[in-house]
């Protein structure tokens, strides 16, 4: 045996045990390995064929490696130092490595021996649906028989080591079983519960100085338990339930109890606070296992090492609380501050993105159950060579149809920002592109970029410039990418939002479809709330947006995989073809599948419910409006029901177009027919006009003619219609030159058959059918005609004659009115008559419409009133029928006076009339409702408000009116609740106005009431309005009563006092009461707080405080003795007649008992009667002279209450 090996056997037997073994190997030829053998060394699982091992070269100085397995694959030649390799058989396998170092070939060899996986779990379950009532009936068993010898069990989520598990909650489950080989197999049951949200990845947030967020309610929350303080980059995962795992800011890893989470490695991680994507989370897949490793990828600051690593979690170490067991593991040495990840929902890998610093290509890795493959590298874009371009946010957006993402990547300025969208297919891994956007100068500087949730939209955050003097301001734009090249996406842009004051950071879609900003060192972040939408407005952005529970924001929100983000849905339906009289689709999503469920639908439209396990359903609705929908979905578990409003849009009625059309007309209308939102007509296929009717015209107008009615936003609700057009033109048709008739009288005769066309059928625009037709109005009139010419359609024209007004003689008169108001001295002449050509005649009528006898251009000798003159007998105008008026001129000019009634003395107004000019003879006064006064003279007195009338007529006749003369009322102070006053509590005053007892007085208390006078009790403020509805005079005042507190103190009610005793006395006392109280005894007069009386019965007092309220209490003083006792401390019982017996002496008591004993304790005299005397005998035998005790008890007369009394004493018996 080799000297090593020795050391080692004794080494082995000393401390025994396998473990120990292996331990012992590995330090022993730790300097020796020609080569690293790393993974497992095992025959594949055939479904997880990647699960291969890894051999590499130690010898760095190696330059060329060929490899020989010992198991018949031949040999294999590399070009790097590094293979991976499957075996295929178990057993020991001599490793031939042949490496080339400085040229010259050399050859070392290393033996492994393949062990055997356990065997595949039988019966065993993937996924699952249970109610909520069934967890903890689920016992998982991996072999429930036949169980491998030796096998070790690892189960997920909690780390335990036993061969079954009792599911005592929903979610993933595995378990990995390790032979005495090391080999594994693994396999995995997702349990969940029905109606129990998941897909909740991203529900846990934690950012910024000690930050959170909580979305796996819904509506985020906030977390006030974080550990977290950094500026920038962190991550956070939790699983399916929104259930916390893990969070870090890039250098720590804090478990869900914000503990630092336990690490075989003592380094920090490589991530930095300072970089912008400082960390990444990202599952490893497993081949059948649950996601319990995590990649925890990080950037460096680019200011620094610029390392690109990744350290890895296993979640069932630690009791379930996760465990750091590889750290800082390199992947670029030379990268920008980004990383991005979005899973394939296909196969379930993750893609992660970074990119590399001072170039342009990208590094794509691919997360698989086989482990991190890649890099895979693309050239695109712009080189990232300065230490700003490398510090914006890359994000993916959600994906289309077919798998494709956008990935954009924020290029900060200076001298311009950019940012940088390339195509990613999710399925491949490919990148191409990029369209550039150009965001405008740096600074303000470009930071963080999401996507809407709908993928349209895309949002980028700018932070304003900190240099002295810099005016730039924080901004959000939002950019529509759905507009395909980059100048439209770039002129797409709108402000949503900008801050002078505030550094705008990071955006981050939710799981509730909004997105959040982070404003540095606010307690608040930002919300978009719709940011699907495309205005300002409609996007609805709060700068206060949602508390963080008194933590603040820096510029960094968490970073996770795009997927982890996506708005979760529950069960619910979907509707499509909202058109009336068509069938609606209904689409209804499971409640938990795949548990079956009973669908019970109700259309909302008084139809029978329709019940069944289909999940489509059609239905037709007669009527359009809006209808409530309801679905309930039951099933062993759940039993719920959903309703939506659904508005079903009018599918216009059916088109009937007649149809073929063979005419011969100039003009042809078609008319579509029904009403509808929006037409649409076609001849031969092209769009012709979009009018509910056209006109057709010969030229052209033959052809196919189609026509859709259309209903809705998007006119999807459509009838539509068809006809084919033979138009031909008719002869030629005139109704003839315009004619003209006069108003009021004439009319002209109408002929629809002018020569030389042989028309025989006419319609009027009249309605009427006949050849001729008389109209007596101007207008236009038209005409269809019709002639049978022999073709299979008969032709039909029309024409419009126009009929004009013909006008009216114009004249001027010359008015001359009469002197006075009764004389008939006043004149008209008429002149100026135009057009002036032609023979006019004239007919007078007087006021009452009466003919006058003048027949020429002038009307003499009249006096007033209102005169007609009819002016006929030129052909070219109609005839004129003018009136006119005389009237006298009046001299007289009034000016009224007027002076006001006051609300204190309602009819104390006047009017007075001040004549201006003429001279006034006689007063006629009325008042309102046109009663007179009585009154004949200028002056009207004692008058109440209101409106007056007066007629002054003079001398000649002529009189003048004066309407509506208002005389007004003058606000005085007419009411009056006096001084404010004080009252003790519990008192009433009656509140009774001041004010003139006028009628009409209406009174409204604040109170409420409507009386004159109100009585009150509570102190306050009382309001008075009075309104008086005769004068419409107002008046209020306040009355304050102010309430005083009555005394407070304390009296004895009850005072005992025994009359027995000599002198006794009572004291009563006012006790409690302020220092300043008043008292007066009425048995005494005595004005002290405590007085002494000395007989039973009744004493009055009177308690008064300095606001002059007072109260009255009395006092009873009974009788009231203490028990009294006496038993004298001798007695002689010698029959001398003196002191023979023992008496004894009490008062005021009852429950009387006397006990006498000997000395030894024995009762030789009891009584319960204080009269029955001791002779100092017992049972017939004199008892010796000696002191003998006793015990007497009692209770007290006046105290019944007190507890019995025991007294205890001797007496001496002397004989």
């Amino acid at each position: 045996m080799k000297p090593m090996r020795k050391k080692l056997h004794i080494f082995l037997s000393l401390l025994g045990g396998w473990m120990l073994v292996l331990l012992s190997i590995g330090t022993a030829h730790a300097q020796l390995e020609p080569f690293k053998v790393s993974g497992k060394l095992c025959i594949p699982d055939q479904e997880c064929l990647a699960d291969s091992t890894v051999f590499t070269d130690t010898l760095a100085t190696s330059t060329a490696w060929s490899w020989d397995f010992g198991d018949g694959s031949g040999i294999i030649t590399s070009t790097k130092n590094s293979i991976k390799h499957l075996f295929q058989t178990p057993g020991m396998k001599l490793i031939t490595l042949t490496r080339t170092v400085a040229g010259v070939p050399e050859t070392v060899t290393r033996t492994v021996n393949v062990g055997v996986p356990p065997p595949a779990f039988p019966n065993w379950r993937r996924d699952t649906m249970i109610c909520k009532e069934d967890l903890g009936k689920l016992v998982l068993n991996p072999y429930p028989s036949n169980a491998p010898n030796g096998a070790k069990y690892m189960w997920f989520p909690k780390g335990d080591t036993t061969q079954t598990l009792r599911v005592d909650s929903s979610g993933c489950y595995s378990v990995e079983v390790t032979s005495e080989s090391g080999c594994t197999y693994e396999d995995k049951i997702t349990v969940k519960v029905c109606l129990e949200q998941s897909n909740q990845e991203g529900a846990k947030w934690y950012f910024g100085n000690n930050a959170g967020l909580d979305f796996s309610g819904g509506s985020p929350q906030p977390l006030t338990d974080g550990q977290i303080k950094t500026p920038e980059g962190t991550s956070s995962i939790s699983n399916s339930k929104g259930q916390l795992l893990f969070y870090t800011d890039g250098v720590k890893i804090f478990d869900k109890n914000g503990v630092v989470m336990p690490s075989k490695d003592t380094a920090a991680l490589a991530g930095s606070p300072n970089s912008t994507q400082s960390a990444l989370i990202v599952p490893k897949p497993t081949c059948r296992g649950c996601e319990y490793l995590y990649y925890v990828f990080t950037t460096s600051e680019i200011n620094g090492q610029k390392k690109f690593s990744y350290s890895l979690v296993d979640m069932r170490r630690n009791g379930g609380k996760g465990e750091v067991v590889e750290t800082n593991n390199l992947l670029n040495d030379n990268t920008t501050e980004r990383i991005a990840s979005v899973r394939n929902d296909r196969d379930s890998t993750y893609w992660i993105v970074s990119h590399d610093y001072d170039s342009n290509v990208f590094r794509v890795y691919h997360a698989t159950k086989a482990g991190l493959e890649g890099p895979f590298q693309y050239a695109l874009g712009a080189v990232q060579d300065t230490v700003s371009k490398g510090e914006g946010y890359m994000k993916f957006s959600p994906a289309d149809s077919t798998g494709m993402r956008r990935l954009a990547v924020v290029v900060p300025g200076p001298p311009r920002n950019l940012v940088e969208i390339y195509n990613f297919s999710d399925s491949s891994g490919r990148l191409s592109g990029p369209q550039t956007i150009d965001l405008g100068p740096a600074p303000p500087k470009a930071y963080g970029v999401e996507f809407s949730p709908d993928g349209t939209k895309m949002y980028v955050s700018l932070q304003k410039g900190d240099a002295p003097g810099d005016t730039t301001l924080s901004r959000l734009w939002q950019y529509d990418i759905s507009l395909g090249d980059s100048a439209r996406i770039a002129d797409s842009k709108i402000l949503i939002d900008s801050s002078a004051t505030q550094v705008y950071g990071a955006l981050q879609v939710g799981s509730d479809g909004r997105i959040y900003l982070a404003i540095k060192d606010s307690q608040y972040l930002g919300v978009i709330n719709e940011p699907d939408e495309d205005s300002q407005d409609e996007v609805r952005f709060v700068k206060d947006g949602i508390f963080l529970g008194g933590s603040t924001s820096q510029l960094g929100l968490p970073n996770f995989v795009q997927n982890f983000t996506n708005e979760s849905s529950g069960p619910g339906f979907t509707y499509s073809d909202t058109c009336s009289n068509q069938a609606t689709n209904f689409q209804a999503s499971p409640l938990c599948d795949p548990i079956k469920d009973s669908y019970t639908w109700n259309f909302g439209d008084g139809s029978a419910p329709v019940t069944g396990q289909n999940q489509q359903v059609q239905h037709t609705y007669k009527m359009p409006g809006t209808y409530t929908v309801s679905l309930r979905l039951v099933n062993r578990c759940k039993d719920t029901t959903i309703t939506q409003r659904i508005t079903i849009i009018a599918t216009p009625d059916p088109i009937n177009l007649r149809s073929p059309i063979d005419t011969c007309t100039n003009r042809l209308v078609l008319d579509a027919g029904v009403q509808a939102e929006e037409y649409l007509w076609l001849r031969n296929g092209v769009p012709l006009a979009r009018t509910k009717t056209i006109t057709l015209q010969p030229n052209g107008g033959s052809g196919r003619y189609q026509v859709y009615a259309a209903n809705g936003i998007e006119a999807q609700c459509f009838s539509q219609g068809a006809t084919q057009i033979t138009l031909r033109r008719p002869p030629a048709y005139s109704l003839g030159p315009d004619t003209s008739l006069c108003v009021g009288g004439g009319n002209v005769v109408l002929n629809a058959k002018p020569t030389p066309t042989n028309w025989n059928k006419f319609q009027w625009s009249t309605g009427e059918t006949t050849q001729l037709i008389t109209v007596t109005q101007p207008g236009t009139y038209s005409v269809q005609v019709t002639i049978n010419t022999g073709t299979p359609q008969a032709c039909v024209n029309e024409d419009t004659i126009q009929v004009r007004a013909l006008p009216k003689a114009r004249i001027a008169a010359v008015l001359t009115p009469p002197t006075g108001c009764t004389t008939t001295d006043g004149q008209i002449v008429i002149g100026n008559i135009s057009p002036p050509s032609g023979s006019y005649t004239f007919e007078w009528f007087g006021p009452n419409n009466t003919m006058l006898s003048a027949t020429g251009n002038t009307l003499p000798n009249v006096g007033e009133g209102t005169y007609r003159v009819m002016l006929r007998g030129n052909p070219a105008v109609c005839a004129t029928d003018s009136s006119f008026g005389l009237r006298a001129v009046r001299t007289l000019r009034l000016q009224p006076t007027i002076v006001n009634a006051r609300c204190t003395l309602p009819s104390s107004g006047a009017i007075n009339l001040n004549t201006l000019a003429g001279t006034p003879q006689t007063y006629v006064w009325t008042n309102a409702m046109g009663a007179g006064l009585g009154t004949n003279a200028a002056l009207l007195a004692n008058l109440l408000p209101g409106t007056y009338n007066v007629k002054v007529t003079d001398a000649g006749g002529c009189d003048t009116t004066l309407r509506d003369i208002t005389v007004g009322i003058t606000p005085d102070k007419f009411l009056s609740l006096g001084p404010d006053r004080k009252k003790c509590i519990g008192d009433t005053a009656l509140l009774i106005p001041s004010l003139p007892l006028i009628p009409g007085n209406q009174y409204r208390w604040s109170t409420g009431e409507t009386t004159d006078r109100i009585s009150v009790t509570r102190g306050g403020t009382y309001t008075l309005t009075v309104t008086n509805t005769v004068t419409g005079c107002t008046d209020n005042d306040d009355f304050t009563y102010s309430l005083a507190p009555r005394p407070t103190y304390d009296l004895t009610k009850e005072v005992p006092l025994c009359d027995l005793d000599d002198g006794a006395m009572a004291t009563l006392a006012v006790r409690g009461g302020a220092s300043n109280l008043s008292y007066f005894w009425f048995h005494s007069e005595e004005r002290t707080s405590r007085v002494m009386v000395s007989l039973v019965g009744n004493y009055r007092v009177r308690i008064s405080n300095p606001e002059g309220c007072e109260l009255f209490d009395t006092a009873r003083v009974v009788v009231r003795c203490e028990p009294r006792i006496y038993i004298p401390d001798v007695f002689t019982p010698n029959g001398d007649g003196n002191n023979d017996v023992l008496n004894v002496f009490g008062d005021h008591l009852t429950d009387f008992e006397l006990k006498i004993f000997n000395r030894w304790g024995e009762v030789i005299f009891y009584t319960n009667d204080i009269n029955q005397k001791w002779d100092g005998s017992y049972r017939g035998s004199v008892y010796p002279p000696m002191s003998y005790p006793y015990v007497v008890s009692f209770k007290s007369k006046f105290f019944p209450d007190r507890p019995r009394e025991n007294q205890r004493g001797a007496v001496l018996l002397v004989r």
